[in-house]
């Protein structure tokens, strides 16, 4: 798509792109190319595409799989993306939230995939998406948690699994996806990430390759869910709660990290058991290997 046709559909909707819903729209086919190079897309896929805006993605995706679901806020701007690319007859639009509040996805975005679904289809459900930098970081660790809880209880209980997660995001939220202890960039997001999923950063974008283009460059991360690694974490509200309390006192020792974060009893209790383990508490929070956030979070009393 041309920025001309673009302004023609915004036009259509009476809107401009907002910095509220993080609306910067993919100009660059070069890059549109590598997003989906990256997706490895069958014709059995279904796709969620967050943040469709005109729909330049959304036409790309379109003739490649089996249905696309396209999910966007901005309502006046869905309805006139929908009118113009009305001859895709497997993209199904839909104006929602894709996120219903902190660590949970939208059911009914979780529905309408489960119903784009073809019974018995060898098909992957995959994101694709030039993400509004607003949902990134949260959409993306509710999508692995809620994978990690079917993982557990060996049932998708009404989840749907993801096979892979491809998506643009800003450079330095990319960095945090990826990064290691010790590093500038380590965090909560880089330790959840880490323990779920393979990550890879595949492509610095700059930021002309968007209209209006943002202030800063972004990157393009493909994520691949771990059966193996979700398997081991049980309890993925207790890992998120443990590893968000003591990343917010980073530079803190162990012991006053739970001490500040958590309930006196359980605190107690939590340091007893690592006590137990051999597990030393004098450390650092920011020090700490996603392994050993996850050894810690299972130290909780039960």
């Amino acid at each position: 798509m041309q920025r001309k046709e673009i302004e023609e559909i915004l036009a259509a909707a009476g809107t401009r792109p907002t910095r509220r819903l993080g609306q910067h729209f993919m100009m660059q086919p070069r890059v549109l190319d590598q997003i989906i190079a990256a997706a490895g897309l069958t014709s059995e896929d279904i796709v969620l595409e967050v943040g469709p805006g005109p729909g330049n993605l959304t036409s790309r995706l379109s003739p490649l799989v089996h249905a696309v679901l396209a999910v966007d806020l901005d309502a006046p701007l869905l309805a006139a993306a929908s009118q113009y690319w009305e001859k895709l007859s497997n993209v199904r639009w839909i104006t929602a939230d894709v996120l219903a509040g902190k660590h949970c996805l939208n059911p009914l975005v979780i529905n309408a995939l489960h119903a784009l679904k073809p019974m018995a289809s060898a098909g992957a459900v995959k994101l694709v998406s030039n993400l509004p930098y607003n949902v990134a970081s949260p959409l993306i660790v509710d999508i692995l948690a809620a994978q990690c809880v079917a993982a557990s209880e060996d049932s998708a209980n009404g989840n749907v699994n993801f096979e892979r997660l491809v998506f643009t995001v800003q450079w330095e939220v990319g960095q945090r996806m990826r990064a290691v202890p010790g590093t500038e960039h380590y965090g909560s997001l880089s330790v959840l990430i880490s323990l779920m999923a393979n990550v890879e950063v595949l492509a610095n974008i700059p930021p002309g390759a968007f209209w209006p283009p943002p202030k800063v460059k972004s990157a393009l991360v493909r994520i691949i869910p771990s059966a193996e690694k979700l398997r081991r974490i049980g309890n993925v509200k207790r890992l998120q709660c443990t590893v968000s309390n003591l990343f917010s006192h980073r530079r803190q020792n162990i012991s006053n990290a739970i001490r500040h974060s958590f309930d006196a009893t359980i605190a107690v209790q939590v340091l007893e058991n690592l006590r137990t383990i051999g597990f030393n508490p004098s450390r650092r929070s920011e020090a700490l290997s996603p392994d050993e956030f996850l050894q810690l979070s299972q130290c909780w009393p039960t």
